[in-house]
């Protein structure tokens, strides 16, 4: 291998080093981003479940007030 050839190899190299070292950058944002979409999800999730147990309630207390003041309605 002549040292021009060898040269030309070691530029190859430090490029692909250098795209390398972008990539591993650009993983690192893309981590970080994914990280906060799965903490947003987790606290929808957690709310949802919150409304739907304050909704549960509710109605458990509506029932209740119905049957209190006697507004059921008779099932056949």
């Amino acid at each position: 291998m002549t040292l021009e050839q060898g040269d030309l190899i070691l530029e190859i190299l430090k490029r692909l080093q250098s795209d390398m070292t972008s990539v591993k950058r650009d993983m690192a944002s893309f981590a970080v981003r994914l990280s906060a979409l799965e903490d947003y999800t987790r606290g929808l999730t957690t709310s949802v479940f919150g409304m739907q147990a304050d909704i549960s309630a509710i109605n458990h207390r509506l029932d209740r007030i119905e049957r209190r003041l006697d507004l059921t309605e008779e099932t056949e």
